[in-house]
């Protein structure tokens, strides 16, 4: 009689985890409120405006002037990019930072292209050019291919121009915008693995997935296809890491349009 009981228990709960585990789910949504205090009771701006990336000769000489004082630490014997960012080679990226790169030409091909901006919450701190252009392109270079831990440079011009890395940082300087770039991290990866609800629920919208070899952890297409359900294709790219969409614009632009056509013949 028990045995029967366990056979059906489980028989039971394998039939409720077939019929259960693609179910879609919806998660309610929050106020969003990321500012300090009470959110204001009065309605927010909501609206979606267009803009130009703007400059000015009181932000360049700001800058120049923080590039200036800086003081920075010998490096140690043979150590690379094994300890972050190479002071050596920083020397370079500054001296063209501050004698080279042309920020007044990268806003103007910036602003070659559509910009919108909408008020979001959230602070945002930035003091220190220097060390911001030290957080970021240190990330350029190991988070492209963990190989370049290993060159004197980081790897850094091998996929990318100083132009385009500094344009990057000057994004992020010139906005103040570092911190708040940081919050997805907080909000996402702070608190455990698979603590939230929505890192527990299935996607289920058509969902193509490109896998570069040098992305920072690589997801096989069973783990993918158990969150995405709707999968309609996995490709496991020629070459790539992090950054692909800057690193291997062709690359990732062929896979969108695989998915798309794929997608198209459903």
């Amino acid at each position: 009689m028990w045995l029967e009981i366990l056979l059906a228990s489980v028989l039971g709960f394998a039939i409720y985890w077939f019929v259960s585990r693609n179910k879609e789910e919806t998660l309610p949504l929050e106020d969003g409120w990321w500012g300090p205090g009470a959110r204001p009771a009065a309605a927010e701006d909501e609206s979606i405006r267009p803009f130009k990336v703007e400059t000015s000769e009181e932000e360049i000489e700001d800058l120049h002037r923080r590039i200036d004082s800086v003081r920075l630490t010998p490096a140690l014997e043979d150590v690379r990019f094994h300890f972050g960012f190479n002071s050596k080679y920083l020397r370079k990226v500054l001296s063209y930072w501050r004698n080279g790169f042309d920020w007044k030409k990268q806003v103007e091909i910036l602003n070659r292209y559509p910009h919108f901006k909408t008020k979001i919450e959230g602070c945002a701190l930035n003091d220190s050019p220097v060390g911001l252009a030290a957080y970021i392109l240190e990330k350029f270079s190991t988070w492209t291919n963990p190989e370049f831990r290993d060159l004197e440079d980081g790897g850094l011009e091998r996929k990318f121009s100083l132009d385009e890395l500094l344009t990057n940082v000057m994004l992020y300087w010139t906005t103040g915008s570092i911190t708040s770039s940081q919050r997805f991290y907080k909000e996402n990866l702070g608190q455990g693995f698979r603590a939230n609800k929505h890192d527990r629920m299935k996607v289920h919208v058509p969902t193509g997935f490109a896998a570069f070899p040098c992305e920072l952890i690589h997801v096989p297409e069973k783990w993918v296809r158990f969150k995405y359900p709707n999968l309609i294709s996995y490709s496991y790219m020629a070459r790539g890491g992090h950054f692909a969409a800057f690193e291997e614009p062709e690359l990732l632009a062929q896979d969108i349009c695989k998915f798309v056509g794929l997608l198209e013949q459903r």
